[in-house]
């Protein structure tokens, strides 16, 4: 076993311009730092990071050997739910440390300075406590906790598909299917909507559409958390995704619009429905009328519908904007509850949390929860 430092001797240097946020690995912020086009031809891994206040630089060895032990997790809730964070904090104790295989240090240094290059060696920065372990570097998580009960772990999480491949290389990652379906029916079977949404629907869409399974799932996402509406234009939001999508032709765009209208409309039905059956369960359990705008969802995280960010000038809108903010965190508290449960059952087997999915260094025993399958997918 060797640190993280000596592997990268054997590396061609890498260099950052810092400031004042890396002294501190407390204070560090990575993003922070931006990109100096600038790389010497001859040696491939050169990257130059310039901070406009000061110019400092600093090689990639001494900023990873000072990045010590992780801070604590960032569980920023309120002071009455004492008893919730001290439960996340067990719940993060049965997550194993960070995996990153070797392999991904190898990718970044056969790419050129793009996006994506920028993005890997930002996450090296967030590798606390670095070893080499055989083919992989293992690492202290820094989690924060985000809305609707999701963990963030910056070292990972940041990258875009392509570098989390290479930095999961090796380990088997578990992704629910079709995560939006599945907590949405589990709501609809909890709050007695009587619909459910057919797993067929993405097959119906490809085939009525022309477009791709993603651009459905994409549709039905969207659609989704605006509680069913569908605006028949292609300006903005989902009207001009599918405009592109269909070639900038903006007749065909249309007629997928006015059709994808239609047939959700029973969708439509059912979230107003369901939303309806959450205000009124929560107004009979609330212990006060002072708590009537504080809504938990299942894995107990509490929304405050009074927050300013949700205030509207007109009343209607500012409903709309509430409905549906409550739906989006009704939904992710379905879904970090089963996540919370694998965990739960696999402990220090999981290395990392994704957001609808975990990664792990062996196979996982999955909880028995009706409409909900886990898959390794690569």
């Amino acid at each position: 076993m060797s640190t993280l430092v000596d592997f990268l001797q054997t590396l061609p240097d890498i260099e950052f311009r810092k400031g004042k946020a890396c002294v501190d690995a407390k204070k560090r912020k990575a993003s922070a730092w931006q990109f100096n086009p600038r790389r010497s031809v001859s040696a491939l891994g050169k990257l130059n990071l310039v901070d406009v206040d000061t110019g400092e630089s600093v090689c990639l060895k001494a900023l990873l050997k000072g990045n010590g032990k992780a801070p604590g997790h960032a569980i920023d809730v309120e002071k009455r739910q004492t008893a919730l964070k001290v439960r996340e904090k067990a719940f993060l104790g049965k997550v194993a440390r960070g995996r990153m295989s070797i392999q991904f240090v190898k990718a970044l240094r056969s790419r050129e300075p793009d996006a994506y290059y920028r993005a890997g060696i930002r996450s090296l920065n967030h590798l606390y406590n670095g070893r080499i372990e055989g083919q992989y570097v293992t690492y202290d998580h820094y989690y924060r906790l985000t809305f609707g009960g999701r963990y963030y772990d910056q070292a990972f999480q940041n990258l875009p598909n392509e570098f989390k491949a290479k930095f999961r290389t090796e380990l088997l990652n578990y992704d629910i299917e079709a995560c939006n379906l599945a907590c949405l029916n589990h709501l609809f079977r909890e709050y007695e909507v009587d619909y459910r949404v057919k797993s067929s629907i993405y097959k119906t869409m490809m085939e009525h559409t022309g477009l791709t399974r993603k651009q459905c799932k994409q549709m039905v996402h969207t659609t989704t958390y605006r509680i069913g509406r569908v605006t028949i234009g292609v300006n903005d939001g989902l009207g001009a995704k599918v405009y592109q999508w269909c070639g900038n032709r903006r007749k065909k765009a249309l007629k997928i619009l006015r059709w994808w209208n239609q047939y959700v409309s029973p969708l439509r039905c059912a979230l107003e429905s369901l939303l309806e059956r959450v205000h009124g369960a929560h107004r009979k359990s609330c212990s006060s009328p002072r708590n009537y705008h504080r809504y938990a969802n299942e894995v107990g995280l509490i929304l405050d519908l009074n927050s300013e960010e949700y205030q509207r000038e007109k009343t209607h809108y500012q409903q709309y904007a509430r409905n549906k903010v409550l739906l989006a965190f009704m939904i992710c508290g379905v879904e970090q509850a089963y996540i919370r449960e694998v965990v739960s059952l696999n402990p220090g087997r999981v290395c990392m949390l994704d957001h609808d999915g975990v990664v792990a260094t062996g196979a996982l025993s999955l909880p028995d929860w009706r409409g909900f399958t886990m898959k390794v997918k690569d």
